[in-house]
This record gives structure tokens, C-alpha cells and sequence, in this order.
């Protein structure tokens, strides 16, 4: 599920999934005029273009955190210092480990037991880099932020309702309250995808939390993905025909600041995909769940055996019977098309789920 890997030539890679992930890339694309494009440039100028340039950051979850305080500012300051730093370091161990020159073995590890078990690949130095990288920079700048973010906005521990300065998106489903909270849930869980530093991320996270007067181990303390997922399969582009699956909830769109409706755009040609069209699928995806909820079978809770009379109370082991698809779950489908329509400005789509819940209002409870 979460990996993070260092290669030779494509930099150094933090990925939870395709929509969260940053990276440095170098220029790999391969052909040969920008290749030699590059080598006038670098003729020209004399030096290399700056590696902080080829920063690549796709982060989802970061859309979730307040824009008061520059939350969402400081996570990507955080994140792009610790893989800007990691990839220089990946860049002078192999110019030491290159033909011809001799190679340097590092002395006095911080973890030994946790550098043996570095992730395949990973260069000895860098792993040693990566964990004192952690355990002293990076923590100083870690608290100083969190203690700048809890004296501008103040959260509450005890409310259940979703705060205000947190954003409402389409895969919203949370009720987040507590801005350094958060703030600190998340960096800790995007830099923890590093399997080389977790000693050094688990003791950050300790010391963090008791600065927001949060246990280690209380729920609030554990990470929960902030955004849920819906996927509409086989969207098809009307300008290339392309055919891809999007999750209207992860996949970035454009204009997601609230001021202009978001549009999605083809992955292949760029071009924006018609949004009468994915609302119309949204409508009959919503149907098939309702027909589906409407018309499912009772399961045993005890053998798990589908219910084959409709007078019998008990199942044949004397189980009871319940529902196959759980009306939590399916409630909690339905506010994920909400959300979409409301984010999205789907009038039908919201239209029909309140047709829904006017028709079924014990769904509502």
C-alpha cells in the first residue's frame, strides 16, 4: 500500500498512492534533442538547472488541511525539504560508489537493526543520512511550525462537527476540528512511507502529540485517510476516445478553490471531460445502489447463509438475519454523491438524492 524507493536515475520517491505522491525527477524522458537541449543549456549557463526545480509534489491529502496558519503551505515546505535533501545525499553516495573511485564506508549508525533492514536498493549512507536528517533538522523546523500553527488557530478536541477552517470537498468525511492536529497526522504519516527513517518518524509523532496534549495511542491520534474514493469506470474522451477510470474524489481537477466550477481532464490529450455526462453516470450508478439496497438478500449473522424463506425469523442455526448491504455503508455512498453534486454543481444528481431521502426518510436517521 505504501512504499517509498530510491532509484539511481529517476530520484528519490514518496508514494502512497497515484494521487499522493511526490518525487525528484530528473529529466528522462529520453529523447535525443532534449537531450541535447539540456547540454546546450548547461553549456550556456554554465551549471546545472537547480534540483529543487524538478520537485514533482501530488499530494491529496494536503488539499485537506486549512489554508489558515499556511498549513498546507508548511506540509509541502516539510515534505519537499526532507526529499530535496535525501536526493542530494543520493547523489554524492553515488558519485563516491562510481568506476574508479573507492568506495566510503560509513561508521556509527544511529539504528543498526533498521539500516540492515533498509528498503532494497537503498545506498548504507543514505539510509544513515535520511535518519539523522530527521532525528535533528528536520524535527527543530517540525516543532517550531506546529507551535507557529497552534498559537494562529486553535482547535477544539471535543467537538464532533466538522471546523470551519477545514475545506468541504467531494471525498469529505471527517468531522476535523483540530488544525496542528492534523497538520501533524498527516506529515508524519506521508514521511513515515520511508521505511528507512520509522524509529525516527514514531518518536517525532510521540513529541508532537504530547506538544498538543494528544496521546499516542487515543483514536484521535490515529491517521485516517481524510478523503474517500468513488470511481466512475471506463470514462471515455470525446476528443481521443481514450478510455480511463476516475475517481471524482482523489483525481485533481481544475479549479478546485471554490470559484469556478471543477472540470476533470483527459489524462491522455488534456481536454476536459463533459460534465452533463458524468453527472448522467452519477445518476445511474446512485440508481443501481438504490436498487441494489432495495433489493438484497438477508444474510445469517452466525453461518452467513442467505435467508431462503420469507416467513422464517431464525436461520436453521438459530442465527439471526441481517442485512447484506449495511445501511451505514450505504448512507455513507450516499454522502459521497453529495458531496460530489454539491462541489460539483451537479443540480440533477442533487435533485434525485433528495428525492431519495424524502422517499426513505428512515434513512436519514
Amino acid at each position: 500500500m505504501t512504499h517509498c524507493r530510491c532509484e539511481n536515475t529517476a530520484g528519490c520517491l514518496l508514494q502512497q498512492d497515484p494521487q499522493n505522491e511526490g518525487k525528484e525527477q530528473d529529466d528522462e524522458d529520453g529523447d535525443e534533442d532534449g537531450d541535447e537541449d539540456r547540454d546546450e543549456d548547461e553549456d550556456n549557463s554554465g551549471q546545472e538547472p537547480d534540483v529543487e526545480d524538478l520537485l514533482e509534489n501530488n499530494w491529496n491529502v494536503v488539499r485537506f488541511l486549512p489554508q489558515a496558519a499556511s498549513c498546507q503551505s508548511y506540509f509541502l515546505m516539510i515534505v519537499s525539504a526532507y526529499i530535496v535533501a535525501v536526493y542530494h545525499s543520493l547523489q554524492e553516495e553515488l558519485g563516491r560508489s562510481a568506476p574508479g573511485s573507492t568506495p566510503v564506508r560509513r561508521r556509527g549508525a544511529s539504528q543498526p537493526s533498521q539500516e540492515a533492514q533498509g528498503a532494497a536498493g537503498a545506498l548504507p549512507g543514505v539510509i544513515t543520512f535520511s535518519q539523522d536528517y530527521v532525528a535533528n533538522e528536520l524535527t527543530q523546523n517540525f516543532f517550531t511550525i506546529t507551535q507557529k500553527i497552534r498559537k494562529k488557530v486553535t482547535g477544539s478536541r471535543n467537538s464532533a462537527e466538522l471546523s470551519a477552517l477545514f475545506p468541504v470537498l467531494p471525498g469529505s468525511h471527517l468531522p476535523l476540528n483540530n488544525p496542528a492536529l492534523e497538520f501533524i497526522k498527516y506529515v508524519c504519516k506521508v514521511l513515515s512511507l520511508d521505511t528507512n527513517i520509522t524509529n525516527q518518524v514514531n518518536k517525532l509523532n510521540r513529541d508532537l502529540l504530547r506538544l498538543v496534549d494528544v496521546g499516542e495511542f487515543s483514536e484521535e491520534a490515529q491517521f485516517r485517510d481524510p478523503c474517500r474514493s468513488y470511481v466512475l469506470p471506463e470514462v471515455i474522451c470525446r476528443s481521443c476516445n481514450f478510455c480511463q477510470d476516475l475517481d471524482l474524489c482523489r483525481d485533481p481537477s481544475v479549479s478546485q478553490d471554490g470559484a469556478v466550477l471543477p472540470q476533470w481532464l483527459c489524462s491522455n490529450c488534456q481536454a476536459a471531460y463533459d460534465s452533463s455526462v458524468i453527472e448522467a453516470a452519477l445518476v445511474e450508478a446512485l440508481q443501481k445502489k438504490l436498487m441494489a439496497f432495495t433489493l438484497q438478500d438477508l444474510a445469517c449473522l452466525r453461518c452467513g447463509g442467505v435467508k431462503e424463506t420469507h416467513m422464517s425469523v431464525y436461520c436453521t442455526c438459530a442465527g439471526s438475519f441481517a442485512l447484506t448491504i449495511r445501511t451505514k455503508v450505504f448512507m455513507e455512498q450516499i454522502g459521497t454523491f453529495r458531496n460530489i453534486a454539491q462541489h460539483c454543481g451537479m443540480s440533477y444528481l442533487m435533485e434525485t438524492l433528495e428525492w431519495l431521502l424524502q422517499r426513505n426518510p428512515q434513512l436519514g436517521h
